[in-house]
């Protein structure tokens, strides 16, 4: 199965990355950003650790009813305690969330925490708007 959706991702020079992209932040012009993304997961130990994550997340093994159901009841529903930044973008084509959604995410973690609904970006908001990212940041945490 993993040589499957290895030989998917990186078919036709990794299209699926360019959709995958425009999917999740949809208007962002990424054409200076994805050669470099390609040429770092070119590397196979590289685009194995990139894959790593996101298998981590979908391993059918973790889901099956005898092995993983156990270990997710006891992971999920659990509140983060330390005092969290949540920063969410209104176009974000991976995870969509609401306004009023995002505005609960600091029911859910520690003391302080904050969270906020950044308008015009997507699931890179990092990339789109590292200045305004970053500023954001570095003021939750002198805070």
């Amino acid at each position: 199965m993993q040589r499957v959706y290895e030989d998917v991702i990186s078919a036709d020079n990794f299209a699926f990355i360019d959709k995958i992209w425009a999917d999740w932040s949809p208007g962002y012009d990424a054409s200076e950003d994805l050669p470099k993304v390609k040429e770092c997961i070119r590397e196979p130990a590289h685009f194995q650790a990139a894959l790593g994550y996101y298998g981590g997340h979908f391993d059918p093994s973790r889901f099956a009813p005898r092995n993983g159901r156990a270990e997710q009841a006891a992971a999920w529903g659990k509140d983060i305690t330390l005092p969290t930044l949540y920063l969410h973008g209104t176009q974000d084509g991976c995870h969509g969330m609401t306004r009023e959604q995002v505005s609960r995410v600091p029911d859910h973690c520690g003391p302080g925490s904050q969270s906020e609904l950044i308008d015009g970006v997507g699931h890179f908001l990092m990339v789109q708007r590292p200045t305004d990212i970053n500023k954001r940041i570095i003021e939750f945490l002198g805070a």
